[in-house]
């Protein structure tokens, strides 16, 4: 049997966060969310997830470093970044750490569940 997906939503936006944790639910992936890039670092079970989704502008912590520090500390599941925000290097910086994909804020709801997809079949 195959486990059931559990994926990492970290977004600054309360209400972000909710619409893509009932997305995901709605195709019967679990998800935890996490206000800030910190506390999933200090998340207990941080090594169970299949996919880490992050905003890339967030206060604090952004979703590259995250990204970085997730990496540094061995946890090399797929990333998908999201963004309200167009920046030229913003896709070079996602490919430097493996990102399955960055998507543009708002985004279509196949889109997202494309790159989902495409995350957790790379992360079998």
């Amino acid at each position: 049997m195959i486990p059931r997906p559990l994926i990492a939503v970290v977004d600054d936006d309360a209400s972000l966060r909710q619409a893509v944790a009932s997305l995901l639910k709605s195709y019967d992936i679990a998800c935890c969310k996490f206000g800030t890039g910190e506390e999933l670092l200090n998340s207990p079970t941080i090594a169970e997830f299949s996919c880490f989704l992050t905003d890339v502008v967030m206060p604090g912590m952004d979703g590259f470093e995250l990204v970085e520090a997730l990496r540094a500390r061995g946890f090399m599941q797929p990333a998908i970044f999201m963004t309200a925000y167009k920046r030229e290097d913003y896709a070079e910086r996602a490919r430097a750490l493996s990102a399955t994909c960055i998507v543009s804020k708002p985004f279509e709801t196949e889109e997202l569940m494309g790159c989902v997809r495409r995350a957790l079949a790379s992360a079998r």
